[in-house]
């Protein structure tokens, strides 16, 4: 016997499945290189406040707040092209719930609605997706904040 002949609309819900779980995947992933991403800018950060403390020298915590600075810019250009995938995982979702009456994958939609975020933001672009986005500037912010205070202290 030969097996039947796959309908369109099946084919077509095959190629949204495959194309969801590669989206997702691809998030995870920006994800992981944001973790190294972070995790280095603040060893660099630590050992510039090391360097200080040892060294008594206040200028280096001065000079030093371009480390949280560069990888700040840094991820937020990896956030802003992983934000990039968000409308497609939105999109197919919505097919896959409302068109094709299923009840998931929902993956992102149901992460937003856990954690009462809107799935469509306020505001896109480099600088709200990437610069501006909580979860990439507050750590900078905090290092660049130490450094600063370790800038005008007196130090022993």
């Amino acid at each position: 016997m030969e097996p039947q002949a796959q309908s369109k609309s099946q084919f077509e819900l095959d190629l949204l499945k495959q194309e969801y779980f590669f989206l997702q995947t691809t998030v995870e992933d920006y994800n992981k290189q944001i973790w190294a991403i972070k995790a280095l800018g603040i060893s660099g950060t630590g050992v510039v406040i090391n360097l200080v403390l040892k060294e008594s020298k206040n200028e280096i915590a001065l000079i030093g707040c371009a480390i949280p600075l560069f990888f700040w810019i840094l991820e937020s250009q990896w956030k802003h092209f992983q934000r990039g995938f968000y409308p497609r995982i939105r999109e197919i979702e919505e097919i896959l719930t409302k068109e094709a009456k299923l009840r998931g994958p929902a993956i992102f939609g149901g992460w937003s609605r856990a954690f009462k975020r809107t799935t469509t933001p306020k505001h896109q672009g480099y600088l709200w997706d990437g610069l501006l986005n909580r979860s990439v500037f507050l750590t900078y912010v905090l290092e660049i904040v130490c450094l600063l205070v370790l800038s005008v202290i007196k130090l022993p």
